[in-house]
């Protein structure tokens, strides 16, 4: 009996493995997997970093060789990765989840090799972060991983006349085409009245948008804005291209909400009375009058 319990456990774990193995779904052929494309991005990412900092005189050549060199190390044609990179950008989801983890492990590469992110400016003693969403975000030219949307409601903390500033650290992962990563603030006021804030950014580095409040002194009643990154279009078919690696990680965002304080009130105008009584009166000439 208990040799027979074993024989008809052991069916049904092979009979359940085989279910799903069949409704996982399969690769077309010739197709990389998610951890061969993860790791084929990562040493294409390395070679455009060693492109990018070269301190010799390059050409375009030279990037094209170095990524031919990753490909063959990868015994890859380029005819195959072209494969590879067409069906995962028909498949945002899957590609998606292997940009972020090649985000995740160029972040280790960096710390490993003793760098860091950039250091966020402009925090005081008087400043909160009051940014509630993720920190972190990853954005690729596949809609709709191209826009990054935030609406941000401020709370009683907020007063008349406060700054806010937007800030974050942008790394970019480009195998060619024109890097542009736009970020919007949209304010609106307890007024009613609007003021819009933009910065295109095409490095990595870090990046601000700042409202400047303490002239009009309003009370913020909104923030919202967007990140997007730019779609590069081909010059011939005025069509996005699809098939090369262009993504841009935005790391540690905050805003930064600053209090301010407001100007001394003017002095008061002078009365009549002390404007009368600051005028010394005219001297009179006291000097004695001759004797006959």
């Amino acid at each position: 009996m208990k040799r027979l319990f074993h024989t008809l456990t052991l069916c049904m774990l092979t009979a359940l493995l085989s279910v799903m193995t069949s409704c996982a779904p399969s690769l077309p052929a010739g197709v990389l997997s998610s951890k061969e494309m993860e790791d084929v991005l990562f040493d294409l990412h390395i070679a455009q970093a060693l492109y990018e900092t070269r301190e010799f005189h390059s050409s375009e050549s030279d990037i094209v060789a170095l990524r031919a060199n990753v490909l063959k190390k990868h015994g890859l044609t380029q005819q195959e990765w072209d494969n590879s990179m067409s069906y995962y950008c028909q498949h945002a989801d899957d590609l998606h989840k292997i940009y972020l983890n090649l985000v995740d492990r160029v972040e280790r590469n960096v710390i490993a090799l003793g760098g860091k992110s950039e250091g966020m400016q402009g925090e005081e003693a008087d400043t909160a972060n009051v940014w509630k969403s993720s920190p972190d975000i990853l954005l690729m030219q596949q809609p709709p991983y191209n826009v990054w949307s935030y609406d941000i409601t401020p709370d009683s903390t907020f007063q008349d006349g406060d700054n806010i500033s937007l800030q974050c650290d942008t790394k970019f992962i480009f195998q060619d085409g024109y890097k542009t990563l736009s970020i919007i603030m949209v304010v609106t006021f307890s007024n009613d009245s609007i003021s819009t804030m933009m910065t295109n950014i095409n490095h990595d580095g870090h990046g601000i948008v700042t409202l400047n409040n303490e002239k009009d002194r309003l009370h913020i009643k909104n923030i919202k804005g967007f990140f997007m990154l730019g779609r590069n279009l081909d010059a011939v078919t005025t069509k996005p291209t699809s098939t090369t690696l262009r993504l841009v990680s935005i790391r540690n965002i905050k805003l930064l909400h600053l209090h301010t304080t407001p100007p001394p009130p003017p002095a008061p105008e002078p009365t009549d009375s002390a404007k009368t009584d600051s005028v010394p009166p005219p001297q009179q000439d006291n000097k004695p009058s001759p004797q006959p």
